[in-house]
């Protein structure tokens, strides 16, 4: 028998999947859950992976449960919801959760202290970089949780990162992702209503790529934007619009939350509503060169 914790994992899409693996491969006892592709289940399995239905049943099994999912709602629903790790038919067997996505702050305190009352704890912890970085194990990580919850899960998250940071208390990782994701986006907009103007001007995007990459302005994201203006290459930053507009829809609230008048966030969340309401939800950010015209 492993004497490492029993790690549960649900949400196994682009990212989950790499991080699941490096997590098996480590040696911990690794279940999971799947939703609607079977591809990275199988992957998993045949590592040796368990296989459950419901995260009730999950909770049998598991010390440690980490999330990979878009959306807070569908956090609440798998802790909260029929058959959720807190529902009537799991059982009572305590664990940690870690949620890997990027979510409303509000609702991971409020979750934190339901998962408290049963006598589960919980911590934050948004990802940083790519899909790519989740299959080599080089992920940035900014975990919020208590000290004590920390040193327990990092081991566990160091199987999965390059970059790990201890950023503060439940919520505070949750805080700095949106913060990061809102700044991102709204110089994506801004980057985009730019080009456009260049573009109505007359100006040669190539000779503004070539300016601003020669001064303070240059940075890779904003090479991954111009790599999109230029060279038509919109796979430099490989996340969706709608996933963007979620975020920072979430940005915004945690910005009203906080009082705070965040009206440029506001201004490029109203931008990437209406590409997204359009049917462009799927492409990725540096679409918005090519869909942010006039």
């Amino acid at each position: 028998m492993s004497s490492k914790e029993r790690v549960g994992f649900i949400g196994l899409g682009s990212m989950g999947v790499g991080m699941a693996a490096n997590v098996i491969g480590a040696g911990y006892p690794l279940t999971i859950m799947g939703h609607t592709r079977r591809e990275p289940v199988e992957r998993l399995l045949a590592l040796g992976a368990k296989e459950v239905t419901t995260p009730a049943e999950m909770r049998q099994h598991c010390d440690v449960i980490i999330l990979c999912v878009t959306t807070s709602d569908a956090v609440e629903n798998i802790v909260k919801g029929d058959n959720g790790l807190l529902s009537a038919e799991a059982s009572d067997n305590p664990f940690l959760l870690i949620d890997c996505g990027t979510s409303r702050p509000d609702s991971t305190l409020a979750l934190g202290d339901m998962l408290a009352e049963k006598g589960c704890s919980m911590m934050d912890v948004p990802l940083g970089k790519s899909s790519a970085a989740a299959e080599s194990g080089t992920l940035n990580m900014m975990a919020g949780g208590s000290e004590e919850d920390f040193n327990r899960a990092k081991p566990l998250l160091d199987t999965m990162s390059e970059n790990l940071f201890h950023v503060g208390a439940l919520g505070i990782g949750h805080r700095i992702k949106l913060i990061n994701n809102g700044f991102s986006m709204a110089v994506a907009c801004l980057a985009a209503e730019a080009m456009a103007t260049a573009r109505a001007g007359g100006v040669d995007l190539a000779w503004v790529r070539d300016v601003m990459v020669a001064g303070p302005n240059r940075s890779d994201f904003f090479e991954w934007m111009m790599a999109s203006a230029v060279d038509g290459d919109e796979t430099k930053l490989a996340f969706a619009l709608k996933n963007g507009y979620k975020d920072m829809g979430y940005f915004n609230a945690m910005a009203d939350e906080v009082g705070v008048d965040a009206s440029i966030p506001k201004a490029a969340f109203a931008r990437m509503e209406k590409v997204v309401n359009d049917g462009h939800g799927e492409d990725y950010v540096p679409a918005l060169m090519r869909l942010i015209n006039k």
